[in-house]
């Protein structure tokens, strides 16, 4: 059950689908920018066509995390492997991924934006700004505690084209520990590879995106997180590297079940994962470290 903070019911009214909207929710963590979003896309849904867009790759909702993704009222799920579960060291794959979903959501009449919850600091903002001006939505909503997006709202108070909403982050939101995160990241990823198995698919003549490792020395490249993707990039599926042949240029990777014929790229992020550890020691984010999945 939601509980609705102040002015969200004025903001869910007017998304009424007599136009086109396209709602950017920014906010820090903790701020409810999660919840919102869920409320506005339940009440667009009553009336139109309506588009909900994750781009917390580290609290994500609609794929797995280090993942963006997009999920469509009539159905379809779109998801995009960013490879990290934070933007940092990842901005343009982050940007990338948030700019082809939002066109996947192109025949809604109403889209909802989650952003990520970087905003903090010079950098936040500079990442926000690049964010909403390549988004390019209808309505900011900025969840503030004081005046701590202002910085960033600043950019955007002429524009004709968009509406700035200034809401106060609801007493109902709930502050979550690292620890916390942490294992909601760890319960979505064992659901996530709940009945895979190993599975091996030849490199010869795909593309390979990302954290690259050494195809003619990839030792050391086991755990690592992969995007199997098809030809538009979007991820088909998941998988944690088991072992790179360099000669015969075969990727073993336990993954859930998914169509081989259609992939076209892998992506390798620069997590890695091992599913067997203890509370808080599954994730690594150097480059080359984690231990087989199996």
């Amino acid at each position: 059950m939601i509980r609705i903070g102040e002015g969200w019911e004025d903001l869910a009214a007017a998304l009424d689908g007599a136009t086109p909207e396209r709602v950017y929710v920014v906010g820090p963590t903790d701020s409810g920018k999660t919840t919102l979003c869920r409320y506005l896309a339940e009440q667009a849904f009553a009336h139109a066509q309506t588009a909900y867009v994750d781009c917390d790759t580290g609290q994500s909702r609609i794929g797995p995390p280090t993942t963006e993704g997009m999920a469509l009222s009539s159905g379809p799920i779109y998801i995009r492997f960013v490879g990290s579960t934070s933007p940092g060291g990842h901005f343009i794959q982050t940007l990338t991924a948030a700019k082809r979903l939002v066109e996947k959501a192109a025949g809604a009449r109403v889209t909802v934006i989650d952003s990520p919850g970087l905003v903090a600091g010079r950098v936040g903002a500079e990442f926000q700004f690049h964010m909403i001006d390549l988004l390019r939505p209808t309505r900011i909503v900025a969840l503030q505690r004081g005046r701590e997006l202002e910085r960033l709202l600043a950019n955007f108070a002429r524009s004709p084209k968009t509406a700035v909403h200034r809401l106060p982050v609801s007493p109902a939101a709930v502050a979550r520990t690292a620890t916390g995160r942490r294992r909601y990241r760890e319960e979505r990823f064992r659901d996530y590879f709940s009945g895979s198995r190993v599975q091996e698919v030849p490199l010869r003549g795909l593309g390979l995106q990302g954290r690259v490792p050494d195809m003619a020395n990839p030792r050391g490249s086991e755990g690592r997180l992969v995007s199997f993707n098809d030809p538009e990039s979007f991820t088909l599926a998941l998988g944690i590297v088991e072992e790179i042949s360099p000669g015969e240029r075969t990727l073993r990777a336990f993954a859930p079940p998914f169509d081989h014929a259609a992939v076209a790229s892998v992506r390798f992020g620069s997590l890695a994962l091992d599913l067997d550890a203890g509370p808080g020691l599954m994730e690594s984010l150097h480059p080359y470290a984690g231990k087989s999945a199996r």
